[in-house]
């Protein structure tokens, strides 16, 4: 972590600065390391979440349109079905051949991610 030493503070400031941070029960160096992330770090609005979650959204739609995914296709869910695969595959469980046909037909939207889990929870048993 960093130190900051702040010379000539006015007497004044620092008995507003004491008498906050007594205020607050914190420290002194507590309340200013309070005040400075509360100025620097960005607060993130409900709203503001709601306008990164709507872009989010729109560009998963429109890579699932680049792609040719079908509707309601996650990118997520292949994603981990994949790694469950790769993790089947390592344990034996699943054949080169078998995992080299699940890749293939999830890449090409054949089967949903969810066909392909089901197959290695069946594997699991």
């Amino acid at each position: 972590m960093a130190t900051l030493t702040i010379r000539n503070l006015p007497q004044e400031l620092h008995d507003r600065l004491r008498r906050r941070a007594a205020e607050h029960r914190r420290s002194m160096e507590a309340e200013v390391r309070e005040m400075l992330r509360a100025q620097l770090v960005p607060q993130n609005s409900a709203a503001d979440r709601d306008v990164a979650y709507a872009a989010l959204q729109e560009m998963g739609r429109q890579w699932r349109e680049r792609a040719g995914a079908p509707e309601g296709w996650s990118f997520t869910d292949q994603d981990v079905a994949e790694r469950h695969l790769e993790g089947a595959w390592e344990d034996g469980r699943v054949s080169n051949e078998e995992r080299r046909t699940w890749l293939e037909r999830l890449n090409a939207f054949e089967v949903w991610p969810a066909e392909l889990e089901a197959f290695i929870s069946s594997r699991t048993l």
